[in-house]
């Protein structure tokens, strides 16, 4: 098996990754503006962090941190590198990472609001991959600018009840959010 390692991104690295990938891999309805994690990262608020096969670019995660609760806020296997277990080892990884924090949350696109038949079925696969993973279905919802979601939780210690979970997300997104965006563009269920 590869060896693979996680690797923090700094800020140039960020703006590589963010026009090189993410604007590809997630829908403009649910990219943050770049300014916005960079702004987060010099608050201390934002974690970049890369898979690396040697010095080969195999994925990224990037985490929004308060405290001692995370929210894995993007998170991509490149292309070239899909369907080959990286994910999966990557995810593991991250679980082992952050092993002390109170929680890790996981936003996943909610199936039931897709818009045709081929995003449902991307949609589900995210789903299923992220429950072989070991991440528990919260049964908490979220319309976030827009965009559905169920929040998982990826246990690295216990699991908490949807109040926690709803209380968690909140903060979390208020961390980025003004109030009054926040309560004009978050909606939890």
């Amino acid at each position: 098996m590869d060896m693979i390692e996680i690797r923090q991104l700094d800020s140039r690295q960020l703006s590589a990754v963010y026009q090189d990938y993410m604007i590809h891999d997630f829908h403009a309805a649910e990219l943050k503006p770049l300014r916005m994690m960079l702004d987060a990262i010099a608050r201390g608020e934002y974690i970049c962090l890369g898979c690396f096969r040697q010095e080969t670019l195999c994925g990224y995660a990037m985490l929004v941190q308060v405290g001692a609760d995370l929210l894995l806020d993007y998170f991509a296997v490149i292309g070239k590198f899909r369907d080959s277990g990286i994910g999966s080892r990557f995810l593991g990884m991250l679980r082992g990472q952050f092993a002390d924090a109170d929680s890790l949350l996981i936003e996943s696109e909610n199936p039931d609001y897709m818009e045709n038949d081929a995003e449902r079925q991307t949609a589900e696969r995210r789903l299923r991959f992220y429950a072989r993973c070991g991440c528990q279905d919260t049964g908490v919802t979220a319309q976030v600018f827009g965009v559905e979601y169920r929040i998982l939780e990826l246990p690295v210690g216990k699991l908490h009840s949807q109040d926690e979970i709803r209380a968690v997300y909140a903060k979390l997104y208020h961390s980025f959010l003004s109030a009054p965006r926040y309560n004009r563009h978050m909606l939890l269920r």
